[in-house]
């Protein structure tokens, strides 16, 4: 049986077998990488011609020294199976969806949750992970690979990487004028060079993990807070339903010039448009611990958002009844200090399948909670929202407007028609269960100045330039990921109460350029919540205020 298996392949070297794969990386793993240099270089004349011959011969010497690190006895044969497994997940990821693979997408791929995760799965992938992931592992291990003695083969590696070493100096030094920018610019390329992308960024995350591991000490914020005593005259409490919205992209809303009519619901209510916001990053691993952190987009990382208290406990240090409810993945970490709970996807009710939830229910039996509520106090909902790809999902077949639409995981099989008809449909039930939020507030104005507050934690890309979802590096991300859409609605003199005049707010909505930034201090000003952290030039609401009688 032994002498069977020997003779399906020849016997090879070692060092031939990591030269073998990394060819093999170089002309099927990694079209994803050819497109973007041809983006950046396009193959015009002889020149770029012997450019993308020389950028060949420099991704193969890169792999073939990377890989002739791990390509002893015990190590080797493991190693090419597991990158060939995950670098053909890689190739079907870059390859259908556009996307890039560096540290934030491996954070949303670490802490997605299995519902998330299944909605990616699909023939096409199965397929990927069989033709560039099974069948080379099992090549791989049925391949009889010969070894020196370990001194000889030692000698041998180190003459193949010095080999590589002079290629790569060759390659580079032959066209450093196009190289330079090409590796400059803002990372374009390397996060689609595949194994090396998801290698760094692993190893990155990994090494920042461990770092808010070691010092996973919370840390206190606004410890001198204190709310402001207003006086009210009717004696009423603030409510505020604060709605995380997902996936959202400020042009496809119809209250910042979409031509179709995606918000035919908040058009008829008395709502305040904020047409120029921007998210803080490109994924909910992101935007949302951001939005609620203290921090600016500049200064903000992963570890500080998990290593640092947020608004939110902020807010219930001084008196306000916080609530978290979430159907989406979760919440980032921002509610692990406060109330929260999921909406479990089997609760009876016409909303819930069992697989997915329908956002209307977050509003089942939230009317008793505010019922029994005797001060202040904000309500979030972590809306499911616009998230793909499997948009069909997101709405009720009774708000399927825009007809015929996608329903794949596999958006770039659908056209582009199909595509956007099925996220508008998305925008419309947004706009709907936001009505719904209105009509629940409306229905406590007699107990509290009620108001609510929607923003997206970012956008989404529907297939331009090839590029699908979202979780693009911020620095390199279309308008589309970053643009998002928020607005807000206020209640008879809830506005007056908190001493802000509307009309200044409508044109500071329309004028401003926001963010993010800015939510953080604007909810602390909307509180009257009095802090060293408060910075009144980022309260949205600050420069509107009038003077107001505050109880010391």
């Amino acid at each position: 049986m032994a002498e069977g298996k020997r003779r399906l392949f020849p016997q090879i070297s070692s060092n031939r077998l990591v030269l073998l794969f990394s060819l093999a990386l170089v002309l099927f793993y990694n079209v994803a990488t050819w497109k973007a240099l041809n983006n950046l270089v396009p193959m015009q004349g002889a020149k770029s011609v012997a450019f993308f011959v020389s950028f060949a011969f420099f991704l193969w010497a890169a792999f073939t020294l990377l890989l002739t690190l791990v390509s002893f006895r015990p190590l080797l044969k493991p190693a090419l199976t597991l990158v060939a497994l995950v670098s053909a997940g890689a190739a079907y990821f870059m390859n259908t969806y556009g996307v890039v693979i560096d540290t934030v997408m491996v954070q949303n791929v670490f802490e997605t949750n299995p519902g998330e995760a299944a909605a990616l799965f699909s023939a096409r992938m199965v397929g990927y992970l069989l033709v560039l992931g099974v069948l080379p592992a099992a090549i791989i291990w049925l391949t009889p690979v010969t070894y020196r003695p370990f001194f000889r083969g030692l000698l041998g590696k180190v003459l193949v990487v010095v080999g590589c070493v002079v290629v790569i100096a060759v390659s580079v030094g032959s066209f450093y004028s196009t190289y330079a920018p090409v590796f400059r610019q803002e990372d374009k390329l390397t996060h689609f060079i595949n194994p090396t992308n998801y290698i760094y960024a692993v190893g990155k995350y990994t090494k920042q993990r461990l770092g808010i591991k070691e010092n996973l000490v919370v840390q206190p914020i606004g410890e001198d807070a204190v709310m402001a005593r207003r006086v009210r005259a009717d004696g009423k409490k603030s409510l505020m339903i604060f709605v995380v919205g997902e996936t959202a992209r400020a042009d496809h809303f119809s209250l910042n010039g979409y031509a179709r009519e995606t918000n035919p619901e908040l058009s008829k209510l008395d709502i305040i448009n904020f047409p120029n916001v921007s998210s803080c990053g490109t994924s909910t691993a992101v935007s949302v611990p951001c939005m609620f952190s203290k921090f600016p987009r500049e200064d903000y990382s992963d570890k500080k958002g998990k290593t640092y208290q947020g608004l939110l406990d902020v807010l219930q240090r001084v008196g306000v009844s916080v609530l978290w409810l979430d159907n989406n993945s979760d919440c980032k970490g921002t509610c692990l200090r406060v109330p929260n709970r999921d909406i479990p996807k089997n609760q009876p009710g016409p909303f819930c399948d069992g697989k997915n939830c329908l956002d209307e229910a977050m509003l089942q039996n939230l009317q008793s909670y505010i019922d029994g509520l005797k001060d202040d106090a904000i309500i979030v909902l972590h809306a499911d929202g616009s998230h793909g790809p499997e948009y069909y999902d997101r709405y009720p077949k009774s708000m399927e407007r825009f007809t015929p639409v996608c329903r794949t995981n596999q958006l770039g099989s659908c056209s582009t028609e199909e595509l956007v008809n099925v996220y508008d449909n998305t925008i419309l039930y947004t706009d709907f269960f936001l009505s719904r939020v209105v009509e629940l507030l409306r229905h406590n104005e007699g107990r509290f100045d009620a108001s609510m507050v929607y923003v997206s934690d970012h956008g989404e890309s529907l297939g331009e330039n090839g590029v699908y979802l979202h979780a693009a590096p911020y620095a390199i991300a279309p308008k589309a990921q970053t643009h998002v859409p928020m607005v807000m609605w206020f209640g008879n003199g809830a506005l007056g109460s908190l001493g802000i005049d509307r009309g200044c707010l409508e044109g500071k909505a329309k004028a401003d350029e926001l963010s993010h930034d800015n939510l953080f201090h604007s909810v602390l000003g909307l509180y009257g919540v009095r802090t060293s952290l408060y910075q009144p030039d980022l309260d949205i609401f600050h420069s509107c205020r009038r003077n107001m009688t505050v109880a010391q």
